[in-house]
């Protein structure tokens, strides 16, 4: 993946376009928020899927800010936001762009609704399911740090793999309307900040070459193609289980 480009290209009228396109999703309040602390807490462990790409490489190259860490929980401010960024462009390529966060830390929930609030979701509780699903993946990372363009894009790929069965429950419904509005929302994500600004080139090896393939398996109304662009990438158990996904929550 090529380090970040500029996003000067993004503006004010794409991102209302977008936000059309989505279903009006309530906001992620506080008492939201508690239930995703509740969940996390007493759900039992079960088995992960683990992505490629930089969950395979954020503990071995961000745990050099572990010190970091130590020293503000020894100082009693022990805090999500690090203050951390990138210490070079192959830093950037290794574990994604912006600030560095602490995930063992208590407000890491916050800290990561708020900077992915402007992913669009199709449901509250798609968006709760998915956030939950990265606070507990992350829970046992100890002594790491996360990029928040990391987090960024794979909740864009959680957003994108919730999306992608409202479209296949449209499709299989044959609810031409409701299949098209969320083939628009799939067709224009790769224009959201969150997949734009972290990885621009959609080719090859990088975090989201798996976007065009899901577009085109959407643009030709091909559920199967969905599902094989979106597996083992972008989707947790329990967002797709019209693709097969299957069920956790």
């Amino acid at each position: 993946m090529a380090p970040p480009k500029s996003s000067s290209g993004w503006s004010r009228v794409h991102s209302d376009e977008i936000r059309g396109s989505a279903f009006e999703v309530p906001g992620f309040n506080a008492d939201q928020q508690d239930e995703l602390w509740q969940q996390i807490k007493t759900r039992a462990s079960t088995p992960r899927r683990r992505r490629v790409g930089w969950r395979g490489v954020v503990a071995g190259v961000v745990a050099v800010g572990a010190v970091g860490v130590a020293g503000a929980a020894a100082a009693d401010v022990f805090t999500a936001h690090t203050g951390k960024g990138p210490a070079d462009a192959e830093d950037v390529e290794l574990g994604g762009p912006g600030e560095r966060l602490n995930p063992s830390a208590p407000d890491f929930a916050a800290v990561l609704s708020q900077s992915t609030s402007d992913i669009p979701f199709p449901s509250a509780q798609s968006r709760n399911s998915a956030l939950s699903w990265e606070v507990e993946d992350l829970s046992d990372e100890q002594n790491t740090l996360v990029s928040v363009g990391a987090l960024r894009l794979w909740t864009a790929g959680h957003a994108l793999c919730s999306w992608s069965n409202e479209w296949a429950v449209a499709l299989s419904a044959a609810d031409t309307r409701a299949a098209g509005r969320a083939a628009d929302v799939i067709l224009g994500a790769r224009n959201w900040p969150s997949i734009k600004d972290t990885d621009a080139d959609l080719a090859d090896e990088s975090e989201a070459a798996w976007v065009p393939v899901l577009e085109q398996a959407v643009r030709a109304g091909d559920s199967a193609g969905a599902k094989v662009a979106l597996e083992g990438q972008a989707c947790m158990p329990g967002l797709a289980p019209e693709l097969g996904m299957g069920k956790r929550w």
